[in-house]
């Protein structure tokens, strides 16, 4: 159990702990206007005018891997896309928040968007295992004119689509 998307000065102690990593949720207070009623006390009620909340996304970040990665190692990036200029190894595995872009042969693992971002991509060539938000896929399930070659796969629906970079 958990408190998000509450300011840290609201949790009191005996309450339950602030998640982290979680999407940021908008701070601000609702604007109260008091109502005095004769004969009793004054009534607290929200004020009449909307309150606009403006979110700024700064750009994801992004992390690359300049050496292969080898079997046994796990690169996890939550926060955004993950490069990897060389080769993943069988037995390997590349975990990101956002898209996966794999520019060496993929014959371990890719799983992108596993924060929940069914937005997110893969672009690589072969592969053993992939998934985006939490959708898997092996090799067998493609269409065998696009195995080893340098696809994308995305996710419409429930199942990830594949189609062959030019």
């Amino acid at each position: 159990m958990g408190i998000e998307g509450g300011r840290a000065s609201l949790i009191e102690p005996g309450m339950p702990p602030a998640l982290k990593g979680g999407r940021a949720a908008a701070d601000y207070e609702v604007p109260q206007t008091e109502i005095p009623v004769e004969g009793s006390k004054p009534v607290v009620q929200p004020a009449a005018e909307p309150v606009a909340v403006v979110e700024q996304y700064a750009s994801a970040p992004s992390l690359m891997v300049r050496e292969p990665v080898r079997s046994g190692q796990s690169i996890v990036f939550a926060q955004g896309d993950i490069t990897v200029l060389g080769s993943v190894a069988s037995g390997a595995e590349v975990i990101a928040g956002g898209s996966v872009h794999i520019y060496g042969a993929l014959r371990g693992r890719a799983l992108a968007g596993y924060l929940g971002n069914g937005e997110a991509r893969i672009f690589c060539r072969k592969s053993e295992l992939i998934a985006i938000d939490g959708v898997y896929a092996m090799t067998e399930d493609m269409d065998p004119d696009l195995r080893g070659k340098p696809v994308q796969l995305w996710l419409e629906g429930d199942a990830i689509q594949v189609e062959k970079m030019m």
